[in-house]
C-alpha cells in the first residue's frame, strides 16, 4: 500500500471511529489497532491526536471544496441555479460527513491553537464564496462580507439540523437556496 493509499485507510477508519465511538475513543493507538498497523505508522501520518483530528477535518473540507470546484459553471447562468447547485453540494457532503466533521472540529477546538477554529472555517468559505458566486454578484466591501458570514452560519446551522434528523435534505436546501438568493440578491441596496 502506497504511503497516500494507507493515510486515506486510516483517514477512514479514524472517521469510522468517531462516527461509532466518538472523539474520547479516538487514540493514535486505538486507529492502529484498528489498521493492523504499528503505532508509529499512526505517529508518522499524524504526529499526535491533534494532527489526526486536523487531517480529518482538513480532507472534508477540501473534499466539499473540490466537489463544489468540479461543478460545471458554464451551467450556472442564474443565482436562483447557482445557489440550488451550491446547497444540493453542500448537503449532499453533510450526508456523508456531518456528524464525524463536527464531532472533530468541536475536538479541535479544545487545544489551544484552535479555539478560534471555526471562525477560521467561517472565513475560508467566505473566501471561496466570493469565489464561487462571484461571476454572478459582485461580493466586495464589509456588507457583503457580514452576508456571506451569514450564509456560513446557516449552512452551518441547517447542517447540524440535517445531520440530527430535524430537516430533511430537500428542507434544508430549499432554506439555504431561498436565503443565499436573499442574502446576495439585495447586494446593491444599502447596507
Amino acid at each position: 500500500m502506497s504511503k497516500d493509499e494507507r493515510r486515506e485507510q486510516l483517514l477512514q477508519l479514524a472517521a469510522d471511529i468517531v462516527r461509532a465511538e466518538g472523539t474520547d475513543r479516538l487514540t493514535l493507538q486505538t486507529l492502529a489497532d484498528r489498521a493492523g498497523v504499528s503505532k508509529p505508522i499512526t505517529y508518522n501520518h499524524f504526529g499526535d491526536r491533534k494532527g489526526l483530528l486536523q487531517q480529518l477535518y482538513q480532507d472534508y473540507d477540501e473534499r466539499l471544496l473540490l466537489s463544489m470546484r468540479a461543478i460545471d459553471r458554464a451551467r450556472l447562468d442564474s443565482l436562483d441555479v447557482c445557489a440550488k447547485t451550491f446547497s444540493q453540494a453542500y448537503f449532499d457532503c453533510t450526508v456523508r460527513n456531518g456528524e464525524v466533521y463536527d464531532a472533530v472540529v468541536a475536538a479541535l477546538s479544545c487545544y489551544v491553537d484552535f479555539t478560534d477554529l471555526r471562525t477560521r472555517i467561517g472565513l475560508s468559505f467566505v473566501a471561496f464564496y466570493r469565489e464561487f458566486f462571484g461571476a454572478l454578484v459582485a461580493l466586495d466591501g464589509p456588507a457583503h462580507t457580514a452576508r456571506l458570514m451569514a450564509i456560513y452560519g446557516a449552512s452551518d446551522e441547517l447542517a447540524r439540523a440535517l445531520t440530527a434528523g430535524v430537516l430533511n435534505r430537500t428542507e434544508a436546501t430549499v432554506a439555504l437556496t431561498d436565503m443565499i438568493i436573499l442574502a446576495l440578491e439585495r447586494k446593491n441596496q444599502p447596507s
